[in-house]
């Protein structure tokens, strides 16, 4: 009987954090739930039999881009009456949710993303500085209002088609809107080279750029993502939580070059500020690197790179239920 009391709003901005959130579907499918995100290949292919309301993001630099989401989240607020809203960030879409879960009194709970192993993201500090307590997927004890929930990831992703193609690269540059044209050129400069003999896919997202060295495209769905992962002979990618957690899952070989913004690549220093990549370097579970020498060098060493890492979210769903259900 509580269940079927309880209504869920699931937020998440498109990319890693859309991709962390709907792990836990074994956690929100036994209740009723919406989404709200952004639209995207990915999170139209992922929620076609979902509830969803789509919403642009908005930026902290640009504090404009929020005005639209007040009409936005009261339209949706007074339409569906959630009871609780669970959030995987960032700021971009939660902002103003948070704002108006207080007017409305709804329980609001933040899961900070599982690429800040060290530190804490902007949308989480700004939380933490409201007086709000947050979640966190890595141990934290830096704030008596960040309780650890434990990782969100699903051990096994389901349903792959295997193909007998594993001889490419695959290439991810994901969904932010900044080009990161300094990562294909450093691929396509080891192609040229002979570096690379695989034949190379780009995920390019937003990056234009052209080349008779690579197949490049823009978007697919999640699946096609996940299938282009699993059938590759390893991956390449910026930093993401996303990405990053697929390869694991997979048992991918991946090496990581994060955005700069010195470079253009993120449109605020503050921006992209995961360390999750250097605590799996440590691990030995990737390679990190910053230009096309730093690349040639993990390229020649890829075999060193480890497989193996689990993943179990029965701590973070359990903790879940119970914090839904006592309120």
């Amino acid at each position: 009987m509580k269940e079927n009391k309880i209504k869920l709003a699931l937020i998440a901005t498109s990319g890693g954090h859309f991709e962390q959130l709907s792990n836990l579907s074994n956690f929100y499918d036994a209740y009723t739930h919406f989404w709200i995100t952004n639209k995207s290949q990915q999170t139209v292919s992922e929620l076609i039999n979902e509830k969803v309301y789509f919403i642009k993001s908005g930026h902290y630099k640009r504090p404009w881009t929020y005005l639209p989401h007040i009409p936005f989240y009261l339209s949706v607020y007074y339409k569906e009456k959630p009871t609780h809203i669970i959030s995987t960030g960032s700021g971009r879409t939660g902002f103003l949710a948070f704002y108006i879960s207080k007017i409305f009194k709804i329980k609001f709970i933040y899961i900070d993303t599982y690429s800040r192993v060290n530190n804490l993201s902007l949308f989480a500090k700004f939380l933490l500085r409201s007086g709000q307590k947050i979640y966190t997927q890595w141990e934290n004890n830096s704030d008596n209002k960040i309780e650890y929930l434990g990782p969100v990831f699903k051990s096994v992703i389901s349903d792959h088609k295997i193909t007998q193609t594993t001889n490419y690269i695959f290439v991810a540059l994901g969904t932010r809107t900044e080009q990161f044209t300094r990562l294909i050129k450093s691929v396509e400069e080891l192609k040229k080279k002979g570096i690379i003999t695989n034949s190379i896919k780009v995920q390019a997202g937003y990056t234009e750029y052209k080349s008779d060295k690579m197949e490049i495209f823009d978007f697919c769905s999640q699946k096609g993502i996940d299938e282009l992962i699993f059938n590759s002979a390893f991956i390449i990618t910026q930093e993401s939580a996303g990405i990053v957690t697929k390869c694991l899952k997979m048992k991918k070989k991946f090496i990581v070059m994060p955005r700069d913004y010195s470079y253009g690549e993120l449109p605020s220093k503050n921006d992209m500020k995961e360390d999750l990549q250097f605590k799996l370097e440590e691990m030995g579970f990737t390679k990190v690197v910053n230009n096309s020498e730093q690349l040639e060098i993990a390229i020649k060493n890829i075999d060193n790179i480890k497989l193996g890492y689990n993943f179990d979210n029965s701590s973070a769903v359990q903790k879940l239920k119970e914090m839904v259900n006592n309120y």
